[in-house]
């Protein structure tokens, strides 16, 4: 699997390399991440070189491998017998080596393309493996979006934004002190609820395991009765978060505020309507393209500012019930802030 990890690794440091490039050109890092590559694509190349190597070479394996046994069998039957029954035998075994030898080499070359493929697809079996282990194993299905574009402007009916944390304990690897040490609070449904605290100090971790993106070593976490995995099955939508950083996809705003539904169920009136109380649908009004307008990758032709207020319209989309924001508005000015809370 040295291959698939190798192009991971190079795929990961030009994504690091785009998102800081401002960073990285005015600190002069650039060519540090030229090296990276380089070094990473090397390595790629000197695994696809041996890989193409080991197939290959099985064919001159099993023809020195004819050519020694032909010997030894006319050695062994001039030793035994005459000259004519010794070519004779060697004619037989030519004979039936032409038929085998086919069938050898291309057994030999399934079996390689196997193994290297397992090797390749270690690291997605892995992932699967993983998701498989989680509470939320079960993937949020097309009918479940179908749903949701239905329940959403309902309001989610069944559904109640109560939150209930019972002595939640976690404690990251490879780390001796806990990132949450026995936390228990409640949220009542139509309140808000807001933690401060130090930088450190496990707030966006506490946000993680209430959504269910991180399962605790101990306690519980219900909303509405259930727990957030469970929660987001029977009521997708209903919970949405808008995190610091927001991931910017390279395409269109429709695209990011409506971001993994299938085109047939984007609605660009919900789609005004959140830019709208984002405070962002002035901004688009001004563009020809409108919600066309391609935001770059990972968004470098809006301002921080305008990238946050796109990540709040992308939660608002669902019309959500529960709203978790992880210092969702620190890029905003006083006023903007204002107009959005």
């Amino acid at each position: 699997n040295q291959q698939a990890r190798y192009t991971a690794m190079a795929t990961a440091a030009i994504q690091e390399a785009l998102r800081g490039y401002r960073e990285v050109t005015v600190s002069g890092r650039r060519g540090g991440y030229t090296k990276r590559f380089h070094e990473l694509m090397w390595r790629t190349a000197r695994v696809q070189s041996e890989r193409q190597m080991i197939g290959a070479i099985g064919k001159y394996v099993f023809e020195v491998a004819l050519i020694v046994g032909a010997g030894l069998l006319v050695l062994s039957q001039s030793i035994a017998g005459s000259l004519t029954e010794a070519a004779a035998v060697v004619v037989v075994f030519f004979a039936a080596a032409s038929r085998i030898m086919p069938a050898l080499l291309r057994l030999q070359g399934a079996t390689l393309e196997y193994k290297m493929s397992t090797g390749i697809a270690e690291l997605s079996i892995e992932l699967i493996n993983d998701l498989n282990d989680s509470d939320a194993a079960d993937p949020v299905q097309l009918s479940a979006l179908e749903r949701m574009s239905k329940e959403s402007s309902k309001g989610y009916p069944g559904f109640s934004a109560e939150i209930e944390v019972s002595q939640l304990t976690l404690v990251y690897p490879g780390s001796q002190a806990p990132a949450l040490d026995h936390v228990s609070m409640s949220v009542s449904p139509g309140s808000a609820f807001a933690l401060a605290g130090s930088t450190g100090a496990g707030k966006s971790t506490l946000a993680d395991v209430i959504l269910g993106v991180l399962a605790p070593d101990e306690g519980d976490v219900r909303i509405g009765g259930l727990s957030p995995g469970q929660s987001v099955l029977r009521w997708p939508g209903a919970m949405a978060y808008v995190p610091q950083d927001v991931a910017i996809v390279n395409g269109s705003v429709r695209d990011n505020v409506a971001m993994g539904l299938p085109a047939h169920l984007v609605s660009d009136g919900r789609v005004w309507e959140a830019l709208e109380r984002a405070r962002l649908a002035d901004f688009l009004s001004d563009h020809r393209e409108g919600l066309d307008t391609v935001v770059g990758e990972h968004g470098v032709q809006l301002s921080g500012g305008q990238r946050q207020r796109l990540g709040i319209a992308r939660a608002l989309y669902t019309r959500p019930r529960l709203l978790v924001m992880d210092e969702a508005t620190s890029a905003l000015d006083a006023e903007t802030e204002a107009a959005i809370t």
